[in-house]
């Protein structure tokens, strides 16, 4: 071959590595050498990822079996990572040594697999012992094969930290779309899950309990904590004195339901990080006479954190019955209490309402959290890159072509859309313009619209209105698709369907289909 390596190497920096190994390795000797490289080897994903979903799935026999029997034990001593699905782990791990091994990600693990491999009795009990310090997990949400009831969120963390003796960051991989379990720790003895090794964890949990249950000396080394709370109500727990809470350099906060506690008990418990150097806030705050803006977080969280270097946040407060005063306060107002910010550039805007109604939304820019929740009409728009997950709600004023066009093009690369909106569209105010430029979201793969307004069921399947070329999952109200897609015989509605692979009704499930409802959606998987 004539190329140079430089060039070589070039080629396979645009390919999986995954491929660059299943094709390179023992090959000749020049290609040994290089494809020997930790860029290469340090970490191998043996699962197959869809590009459009990012979901994982088993990877042909053939491609495992070559892995198992020539490339692994040529390369297993620079092994530091594997990414693993179920069906081949077990003889992926044994199939080697792994001297450097220390991390593993499990995509779509169930009961069934905690249940066989996290346990004494396990082939793989040793490499879990003495060799693995991180471990990332994604949940099947399709749960176990099995006929147990047993619930994999109450053995899942006795389990992990059982066999996992040298853990040192445990990640429930909160960044992934729907593998998130909400595990309870306050109904769990802290004699059955500890570890005098953890420094990270990054968890979703039910309750505020939970959070605390964390923070209360069973993890005594934890200075990172990563927390998403399904619902912050009150808790029967004391939040002074946490052994672990002064030990604390990074937190992060995310609750997407609304609450009423954040001055009786999340402020609180923020008072006590003093040595805290990173924080990250997303909450939703119901029941405030004043909004939570830039005066309030220097006033109420800054001065308590001196060693703070790197704040970030999205936080939405809401009151229904706000004082003259604070309801005619403009999204100029609110952007003044940031001046002179020293934790980069924040967004604002206020959302006004009927009876002194208000809502403010203050976030972090640039946008590094991926979820964003709950937008409503007031929004103005700056472009978020990182936003993947966008909720749009707004329970007094409609969404019209304009407020999609500025999503759009605020959120470039969001691949979840849910939309809950009933209020009627009156597009007679818009310009010709708005109307006829069409909304695109080229990467949304999933879009869920509640309620049942079919206007808004046009808005996006009409495709003069909104260009959804990679939509795989579709949520919507079975009459309002009939009613839009005139009976699946309409043509404007086809393309945007053409996709669309898992099909759930909000509303009403038919279990028999006419001949056209198929053509429609001709690569249809699932229907539920």
């Amino acid at each position: 071959m004539d190329l140079s390596d430089e060039m070589i190497i070039k080629i396979w920096n645009n390919l999986n590595n995954i491929d660059v190994l299943y094709s390179f390795v023992g090959v000749n000797k020049r290609f040994d050498k290089l494809v020997r490289d930790l860029v290469y080897t340090r970490s191998i994903q043996l699962a197959e990822k869809d590009s459009k979903t990012n979901k994982y799935c088993a990877l042909p026999d053939l491609i495992i079996d070559r892995y198992c029997l020539n490339i692994l034990p040529q390369i297993h001593q620079y092994i530091e990572c594997l990414i693993l699905e179920p069906f081949s782990t077990e003889r992926i791990l044994l199939s080697t040594m792994y001297p450097r091994l220390h991390k593993l990600i499990f995509t779509k693990i169930n009961t069934d697999f905690v249940l066989h491999y996290f346990t004494e009795e396990s082939p793989l009990v040793n490499i879990f012992k003495n060799n693995i310090t991180h471990l990332i997990l994604t949940i099947d949400k399709k749960g176990s094969t099995s006929s147990s009831r047993i619930d994999l969120r109450e053995i899942l963390l006795p389990r992990i930290f059982h066999i996992f003796t040298n853990l040192i960051e445990l990640d429930f991989n909160q960044n992934s779309i729907e593998g998130r379990p909400l595990i309870s720790l306050y109904t769990l003895s802290s004699m059955i899950y500890y570890s005098a090794s953890l420094a990270g964890l990054s968890i979703s949990v039910k309750s505020f309990n939970d959070c605390l249950c964390i923070l209360d000396g069973r993890f005594s080394q934890l200075h990172k904590l990563y927390v998403i709370i399904d619902q912050i109500n009150t808790p029967s727990l004391c939040i002074e004195n946490l052994t672990a809470v002064t030990h604390l350099k990074c937190f992060s906060l995310c609750s997407y339901s609304e609450t009423n506690e954040y001055n009786s008990y999340i402020l609180p418990l923020i008072h006590q990080m003093i040595y805290l150097e990173e924080l990250e806030l997303c909450l939703d705050v119901s029941h405030r006479s004043t909004f939570i803006d830039g005066t309030h977080l220097k006033n109420e969280i800054l001065i308590y954190l001196p060693r703070l270097q790197i704040f970030m946040f999205n936080i939405k407060t809401h009151s229904k019955s706000m004082s003259n005063y604070m309801y005619m306060q403009s999204n100029n107002d609110i952007s003044r209490t940031f001046l002179n910010w020293q934790y980069g550039r924040v967004n604002c805007y206020i959302s006004h309402y009927p009876d002194n109604a208000a809502q403010c939304h203050i976030f972090s820019l640039p946008c590094n959290m991926t979820y964003i929740y709950m937008i409503s009409y007031g929004f103005q728009g700056d472009v978020c890159k990182n936003v993947r997950i966008l909720y749009l709600s707004d329970s007094e004023y409609p969404f019209k072509h304009e407020f999609f066009l500025r999503i759009a093009r605020a959120f470039p690369f969001i691949t979840h859309l849910t939309v809950l909106n009933n209020r009627i569209i009156n597009n007679t105010d818009e310009s010709n313009d708005q109307l006829t430029s069409v909304i695109e979201f080229h990467h949304l793969i999933s879009l869920s619209i509640r309620f049942q307004r079919a206007i808004y069921v046009e808005q996006f399947l009409v495709d003069t209105n909104t260009y959804l070329p990679n939509l795989i999952d579709l949520k919507i109200s079975y009459n309002n698709l009939v009613t839009v897609t005139n009976n699946f015989t309409r043509d404007v509605t086809r393309r945007n369907c053409s996709n669309v692979q898992n099909l759930s009704f909000t509303i009403r499930t038919i279990t028999a289909h006419a001949k056209d409802f198929y053509l429609y959606f001709p690569c249809l998987k699932d229907i539920c």
